[in-house]
């Protein structure tokens, strides 16, 4: 729609979703994913560029070795619509069936297996690994305050805003509302951008601060 809102969104790497106590596993593994063998895979997915099936995890699980059977973990997945392990963000099926309805360009919903410590139990509850592999030139960064080069002598490496920023403080091109519903802007780090629709449906779910959802502003 002409001149529908564009929304900015820190949902990745939100420490405030990252409190669920599971790991992943490794692709077309059950076993636990080293954390330096993770590392390039979540830069991969944090910056956009999408996953592979060789550097998608195959899962998550609870690894307390001496609790084979966690009775309350079910019950904290399902007290959560959204969490978050690393830069990875999972989604309930409800949420997830209600964000299908856009365009994920790129990207994909994928079901992803959360299991007990035995690797083998499955949890019964339905979460999505959320990707959406999708770039536009979004932030005007010369009329947007506080834009700042993540390296002075090299700017064409990215550009950070403040952490305390709104999103009435991010001026954004008119041109990025063409397109992915949910995407990246490949020159700034720390923030994803979604389109008005669906910013308006997670509102409607009451995942606003989840997300940390602001609204940006056109010249």
């Amino acid at each position: 729609m002409k001149d529908a809102s564009i929304w900015s969104m820190r949902v990745m790497g939100n420490t405030s979703l990252s409190d669920v106590p599971l790991q992943p596993l490794a692709p077309g593994s059950k076993e636990v994913w080293d954390g330096m063998e993770v590392l390039p895979a979540d830069a991969q997915y944090y910056h956009g560029k999408g996953l592979t099936d060789a550097t998608r995890l195959s899962g998550l699980a609870y690894t307390n070795p001496s609790v084979q059977h966690a009775d309350w973990l079910e019950d904290m997945l399902r007290a959560r619509p959204v969490f978050g392990v690393g830069s990875f963000v999972f989604l309930e099926k409800k949420v997830c069936d209600a964000l299908s309805a856009f365009d994920l360009g790129d990207g994909r919903l994928t079901r992803t297996p959360i299991f007990q410590s035995d690797r083998k139990t499955e949890v019964d509850c339905d979460f999505y690994l959320l990707e959406f592999s999708n770039a536009k030139d979004t932030v005007d960064r010369d009329n947007t305050d506080r834009c700042r080069p993540l390296y002075k002598a090299r700017p064409e490496a990215g550009y950070r805003l403040s952490n305390d920023m709104t999103g009435r403080d991010i001026f954004v091109h008119r041109s990025a509302q063409e397109g992915a519903d949910f995407w990246f802007d490949p020159m700034i780090r720390h923030l994803q951008f979604v389109s008005d629709g669906v910013a308006h449906a997670l509102i409607a779910m009451g995942l606003r601060d989840k997300f940390r959802l602001k609204q940006c502003k056109f010249l």
